[in-house]
């Protein structure tokens, strides 16, 4: 069985964060990330080059991270990220009607 990035991406990302970044890819956001092991110091500096990490919780395998939500998304193919959740939006986000 074969799936498309959009597929893998699809399972691996809350929904709101896709539609944010689907509206405005520069909106700010505040994510939470669950990753597969508990996140070691090069997951966390990987981390770090994407957004401004907030709080990082090794027992909860999990990494509280704030950035745009484009670059927030790229971390979705990294092999350490189990999920990436929408915390908080931060930032208006552009809306096109």
């Amino acid at each position: 069985m074969t799936t498309t990035i959009e597929e893998r991406i699809a399972n691996k990302v809350d929904y709101r964060l896709i539609e944010i970044n689907n509206i405005s890819p520069s909106a700010e956001v505040q994510a939470i990330i669950i990753t597969s092991r508990p996140p070691s110091s090069d997951i966390v500096e990987d981390v770090k080059r994407v957004g401004h990490i907030i709080a990082v919780f090794p027992f909860l395998s999990t990494i509280k991270v704030k950035g745009k939500v484009k670059d927030i998304l790229s971390l979705t193919e990294k092999d350490y990220v189990k999920y990436i959740m929408l915390e908080e939006i931060l930032a208006k986000i552009e809306e096109f009607f």
